[in-house]
């Protein structure tokens, strides 16, 4: 199974100051295959990316180290529902090889914010977040995979943040089957084992996916800082081939590369 990260923030996005070419050297380091650039944009004020200056860098970054390892031109687009147009546009404005779709905001309210949580419980709010992630894989496509499925886990005014599974399976079974149907996957998010030492999804929900017959998945350690590119990386190839996985997946202009 080969070594990638898939999910890299550099400058570009508005939580990060790491300057591109230094990831690129990380990941020789760590003797990674390949990356993947994922800069942020969601619908919110400096949140918004600049591809013409993105693309002006990265590209010749691609070529300057092509012999040493495969950089792909990536995005990660916050999937809300009230910002169905610009994430739409966004993902087709420019030749991006592959595009996370993620839930940061609801109702282009940002989910890391308290305030966000107002009176609801944790598991009220678990569920809301849930079925807003449903509704929108069932209604936008331009994206390749979920990003970090349960990112929820990481927020909210409680003092255990932990997401009790057993009572939204339904509603992630049904994520998990609209992916499936649609020839769309999901990521195992290493930031998790970071912060809380457990990947975003972790090893039961990755299994559930599997079992629902879904193959397409991708590695990523969603690294604002260069320091972490790469890491974890032999821990979650360990575990997708416990489960069963025999590749990840990786994209070029969008369309799934052949193994």
């Amino acid at each position: 199974m080969r070594r990638i990260d898939y999910h890299l923030h550099t400058y570009y996005s508005a939580d990060s100051k790491a300057k591109p070419e230094e990831h690129i050297l990380k990941a020789i380091e760590e003797g990674l295959e390949e990356i993947c650039f994922t800069d942020h944009h969601d619908c919110l004020d400096g949140w918004r990316l600049k591809y013409e200056p993105y693309f002006e860098e990265l590209l010749p970054l691609k070529e300057k180290y092509k012999d040493q390892i495969k950089v792909k031109i990536g995005i990660e687009i916050g999937i809300d529902m009230d910002g169905f147009e610009e994430s739409n546009t966004t993902a087709l404005n420019a030749p991006y090889d592959f595009v996370i779709g993620s839930i940061h905001t609801i109702n282009l309210q940002d989910i890391t914010q308290d305030s966000f949580y107002g009176t609801m419980t944790k598991d009220e709010a678990h569920a809301n977040y849930f079925n807003v992630i449903l509704n929108c894989v069932k209604n936008i496509d331009n994206f390749d995979v979920l990003g970090h499925l349960d990112y929820a886990r990481r927020y909210g005014p409680y003092e255990n943040r932990d997401i009790d599974y057993a009572k939204h399976q339904d509603i992630i079974d049904e994520i998990f089957k609209t992916l499936i149907s649609k020839g769309k996957g999901i990521e195992i998010n290493l930031s998790g084992i970071r912060r809380f030492g457990q990947s975003l999804p972790g090893y039961d929900q990755l299994k559930r996916y599997y079992d629902l017959g879904g193959r397409i998945i991708t590695i990523g350690t969603d690294s604002h800082d260069t320091e972490f590119v790469g890491m974890h990386v032999d821990k979650a190839i360990e575990m997708l081939q416990e489960i069963g996985f025999t590749e990840v997946a990786t994209f070029t202009q969008r369309k799934r590369d052949i193994q």
